[in-house]
């Protein structure tokens, strides 16, 4: 019997190991350009604990990026394709669209309802979804919202006055999180958070979804995006459960009261009540789109959240801590604030910052600098042929568009690694090749979310610098080093900043 017992274990390995090197070998059969990989990590060998995902990939990127139009890469033992041709990407995204609709992106609706939001969904069910939910964020929408984001506002530069008022250091990346979370609170669900007024509510707690520096969730947030499929027969879910026994109570409860009351605001919860009882926006003129379920209501609301809290905030951050320490591109900016904001009563309203081009050419820099998502996914439904190449990208491969790496090419942006904002000012703007700029992503499942995450991130930046001047804490390190155990893009090191108060 120990005989037959180890027979059957030695087959095993053989077995094993014939699919592993078959795996490892799957690009190379193709004749598809890729990096040796390890038979445990593939090419992700020391990300999150060394090495940030965004930056591995620009590594990548940059091995094949002068003779080549796309390379295989693997995660762990699964072969993905990273593109690096920008006619190929607008395939992808946009001409041949049609083929990769999908992001390959977790989803457990059964056992994690709330994983089951408009970035993850799949097929049918994402474009009916992404139909009913295309009005919430107009123009006319994001106008109505825009001065509960100005009232926040005013507690922001309250709280970052008594930092300076004291000669206190400040955390920008702290404060700029209690200022979207409030946001975030009140535009999307009417709820009072009070962030800026108390540093550890439970909302604030809900913004650590990103946060990977617990090994266990790290391990979990790979597993369940690199093998779905394993993952979803296993129940596995990709949501803290922490997280879900606050949201989706805190959600129903709200929901339940403005049913009863009849309680409608300008929030997008209130635009999704409305889209899940009439089919439509009650008061406008529009299709009917069909209804929704109370778990997709819940889910979208969770998105929202999770979406605009995490990336407008780090992308605050990050345009605070540039510059900080860039007095002379502060004081242009400061100058349009206060010039601009005279014509409108020296209120930030959503028509001041939408005349403030130096503002939008400092956010823009900003994304292109530091994306807080540094990558986009999509998966094949369907087998494609590449264009102007023998390669067939088979039904169910990956794909990999790192935008961090792209938003870093000198090929597209001179002096890459330095921030200039004067590179998108409009008519230098126009001359720069489609597609080379990506921090919303591009085609029919662009973020949807755009408009709003820009207008809460203008505010705030606006409101800081007409109030302040910011300057580098003696402890602040320049330029960044990113946190490899975070899931978007984060310093490994706190961000600290002097302010002084403008009079």
């Amino acid at each position: 019997m120990s005989f037959i017992v180890s027979l059957l274990f030695i087959g095993a390995l053989i077995l094993g190991f014939y699919y592993l090197r078959r795996q490892m070998n799957y690009w190379k059969n193709r004749g598809v350009p890729s990096i040796k990989p390890s038979y445990i990590f593939g090419n992700l060998d020391g990300v999150g604990e060394k090495i940030h995902f965004t930056i591995n990939l620009q590594n990548i990127y940059e091995t094949f990026k002068d003779n080549y139009k796309f390379c295989g890469i693997y995660a762990l033992q699964s072969p993905r394709l990273m593109l690096i041709d920008l006619e190929l990407i607008k395939n992808i995204l946009i001409k041949d669209f049609h083929y990769f609709t999908d992001r390959g992106v977790y989803v457990n609706e059964e056992d994690d309802p709330l994983s089951a939001h408009l970035f993850a969904i799949e097929g049918e069910k994402w474009k009916s979804l992404r139909h009913k939910l295309s009005a919430t964020f107009t123009g006319n929408k994001m106008r109505l919202m825009c001065p509960i984001i100005e009232e926040y506002s005013k507690d922001l530069i309250n709280l970052i006055d008594s930092f300076a008022s004291s000669n206190n250091e400040i955390d920008i990346k702290n404060i700029c999180t209690r200022f979207t979370a409030d946001v975030i609170g009140s535009c999307g669900f009417g709820i009072s958070c009070n962030a800026m007024r108390e540093e550890n509510t439970e909302m604030m707690q809900m913004g650590k979804f990103f946060d990977l520096t617990n090994k266990r969730t790290r391990a979990n947030f790979f597993f369940v995006n690199i093998f779905p499929k394993l993952a979803k027969r296993l129940r596995m879910k990709v949501t803290p459960q922490f997280i879900s026994n606050f949201f989706i109570p805190m959600i129903q409860q709200t929901y339940e009261y403005r049913i009863k009351n009849d309680d409608n605001r300008n929030d997008f919860l209130s635009l999704l009540i409305q889209i899940k009882k009439y089919g439509k926006l009650k008061d406008e003129e529009m299709e009917n789109v069909g209804t929704m379920t109370f778990n997709e209501l819940i889910a979208q609301s969770f998105i929202f959240f999770i979406a605009g809290f995490e990336t407008s905030s780090t992308t605050m951050t990050m345009a605070l801590y540039e510059l900080a320490y860039r007095h002379d591109i502060q004081e242009k900016l400061r100058n349009e604030i206060e010039e601009i904001t005279r014509q409108y009563d020296g209120k930030i309203s959503y028509e001041a910052i939408n005349n403030m081009p130096y503002l939008d050419q400092v956010v823009n820099e900003t994304l292109r600098l530091y994306s807080p998502i540094g990558q986009l996914f999509r998966i094949a439904i369907k087998d494609y042929k590449v264009p102007d190449s023998n390669l067939i990208i088979e039904k169910g491969t990956s794909i990999f568009i790192p935008v961090h790496a792209i938003h870093h090419d000198c090929r597209y942006f001179y002096d890459p690694e330095n921030f200039i904002p004067e590179r998108f000012e409009q008519e230098k703007m126009k001359k720069l090749p489609q597609l080379c700029f990506l921090p919303f992503g591009a085609g029919n499942r662009n973020c949807i979310g755009m408009r709003f995450g820009l207008m809460q991130t203008k505010v705030g930046i606006a409101s800081i610098f007409k109030n302040f001047k910011l300057s580098h804490h003696k402890l602040t390190r320049y330029p960044l080093v990113l946190d490899p155990k975070s899931a978007v893009v984060n310093s490994l090191k706190p961000i600290l900043i002097e302010a002084e108060r403008i009079f």
